[in-house]
């Protein structure tokens, strides 16, 4: 069994989680199928969160967002302030895509369903410490679109919606490619625009990201809208990320 140490560490096992939610259920339930495999921390309240958030290093905190004192979604950027290293993975019941917008510009680094199975918790906090974001698929281009209405041009880039042009290396598809993404197009609707199979898009991006040195379709869209993100390392098996609940994988 994995215990956690005096310093919020395990012995074999750095990973460190916080579940913060009032629903005595949902803790019992985590407890009792995740106390093998994570150093596993409770908290009922606002307060009691915070506590735990200013006496525990690097974790990642499970947001409740019927927790006591939260205050919804307004709440995440406070609970944040208070231990900036904490991810924060939001639970939401029912989840919506439009919350879960406003949760990631918020601050949180993921989004979910409250009852999401103890089985995937592991592996939402592992993507989460990693930097990557966890979320739904559903998601992803609501995401994608509030980036770009956020975002300005960059300087040099032409009104008809040209990229910047350090692009130019990029093969032409590639770069119409590029264009779409940014844009808030799903693989399925670049494919249609451009009378090509998606197996095709999926090349493409892939030689996009590389070429870019950027690891999903997000940083992509930051690129394309100006911004420059950190070159973001490249995780095993890694396509576009953004991991759905209900069935953890990439984004594509």
């Amino acid at each position: 069994m994995a215990r956690q140490t005096a310093s919020g560490t395990v012995e074999g096992n750095p990973l460190t989680v916080l579940l913060a939610s009032a629903s005595a259920g949902i803790r019992r339930r985590w407890s009792e199928e995740l106390a093998d495999s994570l150093a596993l921390i409770e908290a009922v309240d606002r307060e009691s969160l915070e506590v735990a958030m200013l006496t525990t290093g690097h974790l990642v905190v499970f947001l409740d967002m019927a927790l006591p004192g939260l205050h919804g979604v307004d709440g995440v950027p406070d609970v944040q302030r208070v231990n900036p290293s904490a991810g924060i993975v939001v639970l939401a019941s029912p989840p919506s895509e439009r919350q879960a917008v406003f949760a990631l510009v918020a601050g949180a680094r993921g989004y979910c369903d409250r009852n999401i199975a103890p089985s995937l918790v592991r592996k939402a906090a592992e993507v989460v410490r990693r930097g990557e974001i966890w979320i739904g698929r559903g998601v992803v281009p609501h995401l994608l679109r509030r980036i770009t209405s956020l975002t300005p041009a960059e300087d040099g880039a032409e009104k008809t919606g040209s990229l910047p042009t350090r692009f130019e290396f990029l093969a032409p598809r590639e770069r119409q490619i590029a264009l779409l993404v940014g844009a808030g197009a799903n693989n399925k609707e670049i494919a249609g625009q451009l009378s090509i199979t998606e197996a095709t898009v999926k090349a493409h991006l892939t030689s996009v990201f590389r070429k870019l040195n950027v690891s999903d379709r997000l940083r992509l869209a930051l690129v394309v809208s100006g911004q420059r993100p950190k070159p973001a390392r490249m995780p095993r098996g890694y396509a576009p990320r953004g991991v759905a609940p209900e069935a953890p994988r990439p984004v594509d």
